[in-house]
């Protein structure tokens, strides 16, 4: 009996060790239930405040604008050419849904204009036109979750859009016309669709999608209609 109580204990000790082993392995896999380590699954859902920047550019659409010239009314058709655009502001994750406060650019150039008055179309030479728009924005986003560092996401905002319109000159029908340089401030609005890459803990990258416009406008004496552009940016968010 005192000979087998120490092989009695070797065989216990044994037993526990190799029970023990497939326990803490199957704790560590209830804590990673995707292949990722715990400060992933953390960071994942993280909540709270972030700054964003995106860069990237924007191709308006084309715009039309109407205006009298001595008791004859003039329309235009007005072709863009893109232009650079970028983001940058402040949000806060609330799991599944983001919201965002941020302050958007866009650039473009008046790259031809045609001019229908009295019955008769006819194209414009213009010189030294350009679009800018600043816009303020209140955006909130859905994340669609997913089994990886990959989450897509779609969402867009409303806000205020100052529309600044460069003075150009335009030539046709045998006359220069002059349209002069202004802005006015109209309502905004934006809508997105991206993806974001978990790059670190704090640190997420993303690209995206855009479509900005804004409402009808005037400049000088100018009326324009909606303006609106399609774009796309690269960009990062940073956790706090």
């Amino acid at each position: 009996m005192t000979l087998l109580r120490p092989i009695i204990i070797a065989i216990a000790a044994t037993s526990l060790s190799v029970f023990t082993v497939p326990a803490a392995k199957a704790q560590s896999d209830a804590s990673d239930p995707y292949g990722k380590t715990a400060s992933q699954v953390s960071a994942t859902s993280e909540k709270g405040f972030y700054a964003t920047v995106g860069l990237g550019g924007a191709w308006p659409q084309n715009v039309t604008g109407n205006t009298t010239i001595l008791g004859v009314g003039v329309n235009g058709s007005y072709g863009l050419g893109g232009g650079f655009s970028g983001e940058i502001g402040a949000g806060y994750d609330f799991g599944p849904v983001r919201t965002e406060l941020t302050y958007a650019y866009t650039g473009a150039t008046i790259n031809s204009l045609t001019l229908t008055a009295l019955g008769a179309s006819g194209s414009a030479t213009i010189n030294n036109g350009s679009v800018s728009t600043n816009s303020v924005l209140v955006s909130a986003y859905v994340d669609i979750p997913t089994k990886s560092k990959f989450t897509p996401y779609v969402g867009g905002g409303l806000g205020y859009t100052n529309v600044g319109w460069g003075a150009y000159s335009a030539s046709a029908f045998g006359a220069t016309l002059t349209q002069q340089s202004g802005s006015q401030g109209v309502l905004g609005y934006q809508a997105k669709l991206g993806v974001t890459y978990q790059a670190s803990a704090k640190a997420d990258v993303f690209v995206e999608g855009t479509y900005q416009g804004s409402s009808g406008f005037s400049v000088d004496t100018v009326n324009y209609d909606s303006l609106s552009a399609f774009g796309a940016r690269v960009g990062a968010r940073y956790r706090f």
